[in-house]
């Protein structure tokens, strides 16, 4: 497999994977193959000037599925035809597209769903529908000569911390690792697919939780095929990687005692310098429905985001992780434990297919 590296010594390559192929799993009872939702295995450029939320100047694509959009009221759901993909089983709707229940878990009672209906919070038992459907990548670097890095335009889901306990350290290997440590989070394990040590206190054990072991995101969004043309980036973890991009900032200098080792990942989130890195675009990201069910922030004014996830460690606390505000600026900072900031994935695609 191709390795490509991001971040401050970034070089690509270039190569651009057009088309539309798709996978269907085996639906259990379903003996309707043919006319059930295709997955989407290959990337999928759109059309300039049809490229929605964030304007028609950038290019993106759609590339692997995830539920997204609350279930129509005329839509019913035969759950006795499924297919299971990573994490999650989705059924199968009458319109012939597959859906994923969850157990709704509102932020905010005020929230609503795209077609205004309520959200309901978890004391509510409540379970809804949502619709499984590609994801729509932005292309961070189109003129590229290689492997291009893709970022989801939405904020998929939440209620994923980037690691649960903020005051805890652990040991691996015979070294410190800090709650605000990349390379052993939680959130890296489900985005991969990984298993990941966890220390509930200071006297806990240490044990290694296999919850998103070969079933995280990576496996869930994306077909088997798909996933052979997901490059394995070197993701940069540097101290340089977790300042902004223009380096301005004079609280941290270009150190960081809480960076980790590089990672080589299929899937990943996006460094402070990435985020802050101007042809990237303006990084607001909004909801999905799915998400808003999971527990995701979303500010309710207009033209504003929710909140996300960044890899990058803050330089002043070894609890304190960075992330994307609802306006789009990126240098905020909060406690590892945080479970209402989204999660919006980033990954490369390899070049020559």
């Amino acid at each position: 497999m191709e390795t490509s590296r991001i971040g401050i010594v970034a070089v690509f390559a270039a190569a651009m994977i057009f088309g539309f192929a798709s996978c269907n799993p085996n639906v259990s009872g379903s003996g309707n193959e043919d006319t059930t939702y295709q997955f989407h295995s290959t990337v999928t450029y759109l059309a300039a000037g049809t490229d929605g939320t964030a304007g028609t100047e950038a290019t993106y694509c759609t590339f692997g599925d995830w539920p997204q959009t609350i279930k129509a009221e005329s839509v019913t759901i035969d759950e006795t035809k499924s297919v299971s993909m990573g994490l999650y089983t989705y059924y199968l709707g009458s319109d012939n597209n597959y859906y994923a229940k969850c157990w709704e878990n509102a932020y905010d009672d005020s929230y609503t769903y795209s077609d205004g209906t309520a959200v309901a919070e978890r004391s509510a038992n409540s379970e809804k529908y949502f619709k499984v459907e590609p994801i729509k990548w932005r292309v961070l670097n189109p003129s590229a000569n290689g492997n291009k890095i893709l970022v989801a335009e939405s904020i998929l889901t939440a209620n994923v911390a980037y690691y649960d306990y903020y005051d805890v350290d652990r040991t691996i290997e015979g070294e410190t690792v800090y709650p605000n440590n990349y390379e052993h989070s939680k959130i890296r394990a489900y985005l991969n697919g990984l298993n990941y040590a966890v220390k509930a206190n200071d006297s806990a054990e240490q044990t290694t939780d296999s919850t998103y072991n070969g079933i995280g995101f990576l496996q869930t969004a994306f077909t088997s095929s798909a996933q052979s043309l997901i490059a394995t980036t070197t993701v940069d973890n540097s101290a340089a990687s977790t300042n902004p991009a223009s380096n301005a900032s004079t609280w941290n200098s270009g150190t960081n005692d809480f960076a980790c080792d590089n990672t080589s990942d299929k899937i990943f989130l996006l460094s402070e310098k990435e985020a802050t890195t101007s042809d990237y675009g303006y990084p607001i990201r909004v909801t999905t429905d799915y998400a808003k069910a999971n527990y995701a922030y979303q500010e309710a004014t207009a033209g504003y985001g929710g909140c996300w996830w960044l890899r990058s460690p803050d330089y002043s606390d070894s609890s304190i992780t960075l992330y994307i505000d609802f306006s789009g600026y990126a240098e905020y900072s909060s406690n590892v434990s945080c479970k209402y900031y989204g999660v919006v994935p980033a990954l490369s695609i390899s070049a020559g297919n």
